[in-house]
């Protein structure tokens, strides 16, 4: 249950839909990933404030999209998924090397 970060950064999620009306839209959050947890941040004038985290144990997934078709709208245009309980975490990388980095890791603490 260590808190001490394996991997961290500033990547974009994509809102989850969980009402059929919500806008889909795409929010900058800083990524903590530990050896028991994926959390992510809201980043506002030096403070964080805690948006939500998953249990490393809860995940049942981890995989790269492929995206061949599909505009992506934010400048990150490298996403892959986290699914959890029955829900799809969308996450957007800056670039390949980075977004291979955190499914290796996310896909080690499964």
């Amino acid at each position: 249950m260590s808190l001490t970060p394996i991997l961290e950064e500033t990547l974009i999620k994509r809102s989850q839909q969980k009402k059929r009306t919500s806008p889909l839209n795409y929010k900058e959050r800083v990524f903590v990933l530990t050896k028991s947890k994926l959390t992510y941040y809201e980043l506002r004038a030096e403070k964080r404030f805690k948006k939500g985290s998953v249990d490393l144990q809860r995940i049942r997934c981890v995989e790269i999209v492929k995206s061949s078709t599909t505009i992506i709208p934010c400048q990150n245009k490298y996403p892959f998924q986290v699914v959890h309980d029955s829900i799809m975490l969308y996450i957007f990388a800056p670039s390949n090397e980075r977004r291979s980095v955190w499914v290796q890791n996310l896909k080690e603490g499964q």
